[in-house]
C-alpha cells in the first residue's frame, strides 16, 4: 500500500513536470529594450511590433517593451543582447560599432540631405552591409528605425554658419563621426553622459547640445535652450537587434513574422519622423524656441578632418565603399 502511495505520488509529481515543460515551451516571451522616452516614435513602433507578433502568432510569442533606459543605457543592451541576456534591443550603429568598425563609417556627418536619400540607401545597401559585419557576433538586425535628423541647440547664441559654433562648449554624444565633426568645427566638445545632460545644461556646465528634434521635445530638452539651429548635420537610425541564437531557434514561419513586423515597425518610425519633424518645430517655437536654418555649406566645406577621422576608424576602404553605395542607391 506504501509503495503503491508513493508509485502514484511520483506519477503526479511527473505529470505535473511535463505540463510544466509542455506550458513553458508552448510560448516564448522575447524582452525587449531602449532608450528612448514613451512618448517617442521607438515606444509606439516597438508597441506596435509586440501586438502585432502577439496577434500573428496567436500569443505563442508575447514582447515584454522596457522603455526609456529601463533596462541600461544603449552600450549596455548591446552587450546584453550580443551575451544572451537579453532578446531585442534598439541600439545606434555608433554603439554597434564597438563591435563592427566598418560601422563607423555610418556616423559620418552630411552622409544625406534629407529622409528619402536615406532610407533608400538603408533598404537598398545598410541594412545587409551592416549584418555582415555583425556575423561573428550572437546578434541579427531585423530593420532600421528613423532617429530622425540630428540638430544643434544652444543658449543665447543664435547659429547662422559654421562659424558661429567655434568655441562654444557643447555636449556632443561619443559617437565616432559626432565628436569629429563638431570637433572639425572647432567647437569645445564636452562628453557628458545623456542621463546628466539636462542638468549640465540647466547648471550652464555647457552652452550647448545635439538632438533630433523629436528628442528635445520629449526630453524637455528646450526648457534649456532658446535656440534651435536645423544643422541637418547628421542623419541617425538605430537598428532592432536580436540575438542570432533566440531569433534562429524560432520556427521559420514565426522568424518571418518577426522580420515583417519589424519592418512594419521600422516604417512606422519612418512615418513619424520624416512627415511629423516639420510640427515638431512648430510646437519647439510655440514653447519659445528660435528657430535658424543656417548655411548647410559652410559645415560640410569643414568636415574634411571629420571625414579622416572616420574613415581612420572604420577603414578608408570600407569607408569609401559606403559612400559609392549610397550614391549609386540614390542614383537608381
Amino acid at each position: 500500500m506504501k509503495l503503491r502511495l508513493i508509485n502514484t505520488a511520483l506519477a503526479a509529481a511527473c505529470a505535473c513536470l511535463m505540463a510544466f515543460s509542455q506550458s513553458a515551451v508552448a510560448g516564448q516571451t522575447l524582452r525587449l529594450a531602449h532608450t528612448a522616452a514613451v512618448s517617442h516614435a521607438h515606444h509606439q513602433a516597438a508597441q506596435l511590433f509586440a501586438k502585432n507578433v502577439e496577434e500573428r502568432t496567436q500569443g505563442e510569442i508575447q514582447v515584454e517593451v522596457y522603455p526609456s533606459g529601463e533596462l541600461g543605457d544603449q552600450p549596455a543592451l548591446a552587450e546584453q543582447v550580443t551575451m544572451g541576456a537579453l532578446d531585442m534591443a534598439v541600439v545606434s550603429l555608433g554603439n554597434m560599432a564597438m563591435y563592427s568598425k566598418k560601422l563607423n563609417a555610418m556616423t559620418a556627418p552630411f552622409l544625406f540631405e534629407n529622409y528619402d536619400e536615406a532610407h533608400r540607401a538603408i533598404d537598398g545597401y545598410v541594412m545587409g552591409w551592416m549584418n555582415e559585419g555583425l556575423a561573428d557576433y550572437d546578434c541579427v538586425g531585423l530593420s532600421m528605425f528613423d532617429y530622425g535628423f540630428r540638430q544643434t541647440t544652444t543658449q543665447g547664441v543664435e547659429i547662422h554658419s559654421a562659424d558661429d559654433l567655434k568655441g562654444l562648449k557643447i555636449r556632443v554624444p561619443p559617437s565616432t563621426g559626432l565628436l569629429a565633426a563638431f570637433d572639425a568645427l572647432g567647437a569645445n566638445t564636452q562628453r557628458i553622459a545623456y542621463s546628466e545632460l539636462y542638468t549640465s545644461l540647466k547648471q550652464g556646465v555647457v552652452v550647448g547640445e545635439e538632438n533630433p528634434v523629436f528628442t528635445i521635445l520629449a526630453d524637455s530638452l528646450y526648457e534649456t535652450q532658446d535656440q534651435l539651429a536645423m544643422t541637418n548635420h547628421y542623419f541617425d537610425c538605430q537598428v532592432l537587434l536580436i540575438n542570432k541564437t533566440v531569433f534562429e531557434s524560432l520556427s521559420e514561419d514565426e522568424q518571418k513574422i518577426l522580420q515583417e513586423e519589424a519592418v512594419k515597425a521600422q516604417n512606422l518610425t519612418r512615418e513619424l519622423i520624416a512627415n511629423g519633424e516639420a510640427e515638431v518645430v512648430k510646437e519647439l517655437q510655440a514653447k519659445g524656441m528660435n528657430v535658424t536654418y543656417p548655411d548647410r555649406q559652410s559645415f560640410i566645406d569643414k568636415m574634411g578632418p571629420a571625414y579622416e577621422k572616420v574613415g581612420e576608424l572604420s577603414g578608408k576602404e570600407e569607408m569609401q565603399e559606403l559612400l559609392v553605395a549610397i550614391k549609386l542607391v540614390n542614383q537608381k
